[in-house]
């Protein structure tokens, strides 16, 4: 059985916030927004739809816009996987399919005075007019009568089945443009995890670190200390560049926290003092520093990890 159209949605609108290929930086900024627009189009309009039977009152204004209503949302949706599809590459239209054309034809039927729906095909439809008279719409759905020079026709609008008929092909049609992503995503971690972030450690980071902490009596150790916070400091900017060349954005907090305990240590060591309360200072802001890196390592390796990790 195929996945529902909301199962689907909700997929595609999670994998957009998870998968690399999505960030920022990466992706063409507009065909992203029309991405993201288009999923939140999808549940808005699910819902719209389905709140046709809850709207339909005896005022018959309202009935009327209920039917209005509800054929502009599923046009709505259509138009929603047309632009998911085109975001990822994928040629598309409703109108390909002869059930979801049906259904577009009678939006533009019923909703359009005059209107052309069909004005592109072979030969091309005549230009019509219609009306939805009120005794004929109840909460289960309503009849309209569209009319032609010369002739007219009926079109039965029965609420539960367009809509059905509507959401289960379009679930299909996003199905292909969930495989595409799946696609996509799967060729950029194949492709990013050849080049682990955290190898930019190399294999003598915590050794480095390790020797950073001195004791500032002792001259010998403090000049280390001074040239280890150097290759430190190096190493970050180093993985750094590597992150924002490679188009991944790593969080401004945890460079700045890393750069100013640097920063502070250096000072200390510049200071030439080596009392007590100087070298609790000195091991105080030294811890700070060494939590934070090994925060930024985790969420390195984090990166890595998922790059390595199989499309769910």
């Amino acid at each position: 059985m195929a996945d529902s159209y909301s199962v689907v949605r909700e997929r595609l609108h999670r994998k957009s916030h998870d998968y690399f290929v999505f960030a920022h930086g990466r992706w063409d900024r507009a065909k992203r927004s029309m991405f993201y627009g288009a999923t939140d189009a999808l549940l808005d309009s699910s819902a719209a739809a389905a709140s046709y039977g809850n709207i339909v009152s005896s005022d018959n204004g309202a009935k009327l816009l209920a039917c209005y209503g509800f054929l502009q949302a599923l046009y709505v949706q259509q138009d929603a996987v047309k632009v998911l599809s085109g975001a990822v590459g994928l040629s598309w239209h409703p109108n390909n399919d002869k059930r979801l054309k049906e259904i577009r034809d009678a939006r533009n039927r019923l909703t359009g005075h005059p209107a052309l729906g069909g004005e592109h095909d072979r030969p091309p439809r005549r230009v019509s007019s219609a009306i939805i008279p009120f005794h004929d719409i109840t909460q289960h759905g309503f009849r309209g009568h569209v009319y032609y020079e010369g002739g007219f026709e009926d079109i039965e609008v029965e609420v539960a089945a367009f809509q059905r008929d509507n959401e289960e092909l379009l679930s299909q049609q996003m199905q292909l443009v969930e495989k595409r992503v799946d696609e996509q995503e799967h060729q950029f971690r194949t492709e990013q995890a050849a080049r682990p972030f955290s190898s930019c450690f190399g294999t003598n980071f915590e050794y480095l670190l390790e020797r950073l902490r001195c004791d500032l009596c002792d001259d010998g150790r403090l000049y280390q200390a001074q040239a280890h916070a150097q290759m430190i400091r190096e190493t970050i900017k180093k993985l750094e560049k590597e992150l924002t060349g490679r188009g991944f954005e790593p969080e401004p907090r945890s460079w700045k926290i890393v750069f100013t305990g640097l920063d502070l240590l250096e000072a200390i060591m510049l200071r030439g003092s080596s009392s007590m309360s100087v070298q609790h200072e000195f091991d105080l802001i030294f811890d700070g520093l060494e939590k934070n890196i090994a925060s930024l390592r985790a969420s390195i390796a984090a990166i890595d990890a998922k790059l390595h990790a199989p499309i769910p």
